[in-house]
């Protein structure tokens, strides 16, 4: 339970680096107070399945941390009552240097549970995440959906009385996924409570008993899943639609657009590629009346809302008449320069001066870029794609 919960990070102007500069200054650094949550008071009744939702930099994944006592409010008070397990963020409580195996009981000694307990459910862990010899290799060489795979299968062995999940549903490949959504049902039916945050609306309304709308840290509106989620399309995109497979789609409609990543060295379509790779973006556009002046595109942003990326056709083609059916376009990336992480992928076909949406989907598809392997890089959103000479 969250009661008038208020919960601030310091945004730095002016950073002091050392002890010795601060002296010498003899000031502290400048900061402005950014609230990520203010007065925010919910409660999930035990043995529901709860969801939250809200635009990026919302402040969900701050409720979760909060209810998993990561954070501590700066105001207010969180009440939790139970064994918590929770899945945040990809890889959260793992040491690179230690095997799977290793990390299985770490991760179990962090929540409490003893070696012997862990010997006893360390099988189920295994099968679950698929990793077969792969559990005995450091988990630094895992992809992402491997971490995901092993994350997951930890939280919810442990016989956790609250799971918090954190996007989890938006990782790993679509078998994964359904493996997921069937074990948080088996959750649920065995009267666990769970606590889900996710861009995908229609696991909200399909998954979650009631859910609330956090807009700009505060609390927009709570209550039964379905009608939080009409009322947070509705209000936030008044003319949006939420698709079979519970994405918001914007625009008048008369075409709809898909995007799918294929790795140009295999041919086959990815959702986890290595910075620096080869790929091909192609856009699908079904349309069911004609176009007479289309512009297709797409965009790239970091799962923290930082827009690494969008390009459109507008300037390599000639204004585009579409008729009645299905349309493809291609964009080739000779060398995928974001680094490593979580990134949305959307997507958006319109008019000639972008003026009028046609079909626009925010969340299109999620791509875990995995690393490139030389490791030259370790820090920021872009492989700068150059190389260190000999000196001279």
């Amino acid at each position: 339970m969250l009661d008038d919960v208020s919960k601030a990070f310091r945004i730095f102007s002016e950073r002091n680096q050392s002890i010795k500069q601060a002296l010498l200054r003899r000031r502290r650094g400048k900061y402005d107070d950014f609230w990520a949550l203010r007065d925010v008071s919910f409660s999930v009744k035990e043995g529901t399945t709860f969801g939250i939702v809200g635009s990026n930099g919302s402040g969900k994944s701050t409720t979760l941390k909060l209810l998993a006592q990561i954070l501590v409010p700066d105001q207010g008070s969180v009440r939790v009552e139970g064994r918590v397990s929770a899945l945040l963020e990809l890889g959260a409580g793992f040491h690179p240097d230690l095997t799977g195996r290793e990390n299985v009981f770490l991760n179990g000694a962090i929540l409490g549970l003893s070696r012997k307990t862990l010997n006893q459910r360390l099988e189920e862990i295994v099968e679950f995440a698929g990793l077969g010899t792969f559990i005995d290799n450091p988990v630094k060489t895992y992809s992402s959906g491997m971490y995901a795979r092993l994350g997951f299968a930890v939280a919810v062995n442990v016989d956790p009385d609250i799971l918090l999940i954190d996007e989890v549903l938006a990782v790993g490949d679509e078998s994964f996924q359904r493996k997921c959504a069937e074990r948080i049902g088996e959750l649920r039916s065995g009267g666990r409570t769970v606590v889900l945050v996710s861009h995908s609306l229609g696991s909200i309304q399909a998954m979650c008993d009631s859910a609330a709308w956090i807009d700009q840290g505060e609390l927009r509106a709570i209550g039964p899943a379905g009608e939080v989620v009409d009322q947070y399309v509705g209000t936030v995109h008044p003319t949006a639609v939420v698709d079979e497979s519970g994405r918001v789609r914007t625009g008048s409609g008369e075409a709809r657009c898909e995007v799918r990543v294929v790795d140009v060295r295999t041919g086959e379509a990815t959702s986890t590629p290595r910075s620096g790779a080869p790929l091909r973006i192609e856009i699908c556009v079904s349309a069911t009346a004609s176009i007479s002046t289309a512009v297709v595109g797409f965009g790239l942003r970091r799962i923290d809302g930082i827009e690494v990326a969008s390009t459109t056709s507008h300037h390599a083609l000639s204004a585009l008449e579409l008729g009645v059916g299905t349309h493809s376009f291609t964009y080739t990336i000779d060398r995928l320069a974001p680094l490593p992480g979580s990134y949305d992928v959307s997507v958006q076909v319109s008019d000639w001066q972008h003026q009028h949406v046609i079909d626009r989907c925010e969340h299109a598809l999620r791509l875990d870029v995995q690393p490139s392997g030389d490791g030259s890089l370790q820090s920021g959103i872009l492989d700068l794609g150059g190389f260190w000479g000999q000196p001279s």
